[in-house]
């Protein structure tokens, strides 16, 4: 066990046996009396100390919380400003991006009635549907379908906010905060897998549907999904995982809305990286004989979201014999 013990009281009982040993000496004795005051000083001074550091550092802890706020709204602030997806996904709210399609038409109302494309939402999953659920719905979903993801705005609010997670950005601002495309194992194989974009992984498909039970999802399925270019889709899904060096495939200023990638490639040359969720589908459609009406500008300051992907119309076309024979 340890005692606690009162320094100031032993030095007064150590004072005490020096002047009784030592009557006569009344310099000595002055100077006990000094030390005994010295000692009650620096205890008192050291307390102060404790006490004023304590506070400090509560101060710093603050003052870096509340500097880390400031950023975050800040750049909340600034993002708006720049593109007004970021509050939502309305078709309503004013975008730069308005002024830039003005001037391209829609590709759908160019296309044959019989060429037009356009998803509609077949299934859903919610959480509390538990793993009955989720096996349940997942049965249902087939090659091509998109899956539309979404968090509580509460929860990902506080991710983002918070704890600082930068994943939850999409999930806070938008109805959907990620896009999965449904197909088949790329590597070979029946089995169904995600082919996707994310900051972890980069461009990948290594997730698989009994992965999905941690969020909530809508399917949107696409209108005669086989008059895709199957080959042309999986050579872009390839490609673009073997060129994008994981995580770096990702780019964050893509996901704010500051430009985007490569959204019309024609050949295995315009594959590249700096795609997320949305855009790197969107592409690999385009890739394939699909383009919508809400990537048809490719322009580079608009943000392009899970949402406006599903909602999106669009047309079916051929990609020409010499644009296949160039990309191999």
């Amino acid at each position: 066990e340890i005692e606690c013990v009162d320094f100031a009281s032993i030095c007064r009982q150590v004072v005490c046996e020096v002047i009784d040993n030592n009557p006569g000496d009344g310099g000595f004795m002055e100077a006990a009396h000094d030390q005994k005051n010295i000692t009650r000083d620096v205890r008192h001074a050291t307390q102060c100390y404790i006490g004023t550091w304590q506070s400090r550092s509560l101060s710093n802890r603050f003052t870096a919380v509340m500097q880390r706020i400031t950023i975050i709204f800040t750049g909340s602030i600034c993002l708006i400003g720049n593109n007004g997806c970021l509050l939502n996904d309305s078709a309503i709210v004013p975008k730069p991006s308005w002024i830039q399609r003005a001037f391209v038409p829609r590709p759908s109302r160019l296309a044959e009635p019989e060429d037009r494309l356009e998803f509609e939402r077949v299934a859903r999953f919610r959480r509390q549907n538990g793993e009955a659920g989720l096996r349940k719905e997942t049965a249902l979903l087939q090659e091509g379908d998109l899956i539309a993801a979404r968090l509580g705005k509460l929860k990902a609010g506080l991710d983002l906010f918070l704890k600082g997670k930068t994943y939850a950005a999409g999930y806070t601002f938008f109805k959907y905060g990620h896009l999965d495309l449904v197909l088949r194992d790329p590597g070979g194989g029946d089995e169904l897998v995600l082919f996707t974009c994310n900051g972890t992984d980069g461009v990948n498909a290594k997730h698989h549907l009994s992965d999905l039970g941690n969020r909530d999802w809508d399917v949107y399925r696409m209108k005669d999904w086989s008059r895709i270019d199957r080959e042309r889709l999986l050579e872009f899904v390839r490609t673009s995982i073997n060129k994008g060096n994981g995580a770096e495939s990702y780019d964050d200023l893509s996901a704010v809305g500051f430009r985007n990638a490569n959204l019309k490639p024609r050949t295995q040359e315009d594959i590249g990286g700096g795609y997320t969720c949305s855009t790197v589908i969107a592409a690999a459609l385009y890739y394939a004989g699909v383009e919508l009406d809400q990537t048809r500008s490719s322009s580079h300051i608009d943000i392009v979201t899970p949402k406006q992907v599903v909602t999106s119309k669009g047309r079916f076309f051929r990609v020409s014999n010499s644009e296949a024979d160039s990309g191999q």
